[in-house]
């Protein structure tokens, strides 16, 4: 197998987005801030909830001067946390985008925005340097010796999915990419059971390899859509669907439906 049957990015070009992933976390640690979710609810208003859907990790939206991030917590934690940082790449380097058209789809039109967004996820929750001072010192194997535990080690270390970890480790050499298929075997669907034993095992919990189907709103997402209504900038119906999508309605909050609005 070759590298770039997974999809990994050429290397200058991975290197002008590590620079840009090195700035913004940066950034936000001089606001004493590291974790994706912290930094997430920082930048936008960020809503965590389970959707009945496995197509859609997440997405950012512009709406009435805010941006929002949505993510599925239907996925694994991992996999979410991943999830955040592509959209915090899309709310830095998108914005523009975002106010002018609200989402971006997936789509060729944004493909490009998309490929680097996946790639600055990998650099911003593993930073290169990092990923090689832990491996080293948590790992210490050669690059043909990598065993399933080595990848559950770090992974869990990094807060990230095991997928994602394995393949940035064949990225930056510490793992052969000869291992890949029968490395990434152990996390197919087919092994969760053997992946969360194998977990267990090396004093981890399964928290990462598990959906946390957390539902969290930020307070001030509430009062925003709240404020907005009370000053006409959206119509009931559009509070009620806004609401409605975190699992609350107008009624809660002691609005009524307005008869003079055309429904």
């Amino acid at each position: 197998m070759q590298k770039n049957n997974l999809n990994l990015p050429g290397e200058s070009f991975r290197l002008q987005i590590k620079d840009l992933a090195e700035e913004v976390r940066i950034k936000f640690a001089r606001k004493g801030l590291s974790d994706i979710f912290d930094i997430l609810s920082e930048a936008a208003f960020l809503i965590r909830k389970p959707l009945d859907t496995d197509e859609l990790s997440g997405f950012s939206t512009y709406f009435e001067g805010q941006f929002i991030v949505y993510l599925n917590s239907n996925f694994t934690l991992g996999h979410e946390r991943y999830t955040g940082a592509h959209e915090l790449y899309h709310l830095i380097y998108n914005a523009d985008i975002l106010k002018k058209e609200k989402i971006l789809l997936d789509d060729e039109k944004h493909k490009a925005e998309d490929t680097k967004a996946d790639v600055f996820a990998s650099e911003f929750l593993m930073p290169e340097d990092y990923v090689k001072e832990v491996f080293y010192k948590i790992v210490n194997v050669d690059k043909d010796s990598v065993l399933p535990r080595h990848i559950i080690r770090m992974h869990n270390y990094f807060k990230v999915s095991y997928k994602a970890m394995l393949k940035r480790l064949i990225q930056l050499n510490l793992c052969s990419i000869d291992k890949y298929e029968e490395l990434v075997d152990i996390c197919s669907l087919g092994n969760t059971e053997l992946l969360q034993s194998l977990t267990i095992r090396e004093g981890y919990s399964i928290d990462l390899i598990t959906p946390s189907k957390e539902t969290y709103v930020s307070k001030e997402y509430i009062e925003f859509i709240k404020t907005n209504y009370e000053r006409g900038n959206i119509s009931y119906k559009n509070m009620k669907t806004s609401l409605e999508f975190i699992g609350l309605a107008p009624e809660q909050f002691g609005y009524e439906y307005p008869l003079e609005e055309d429904y």
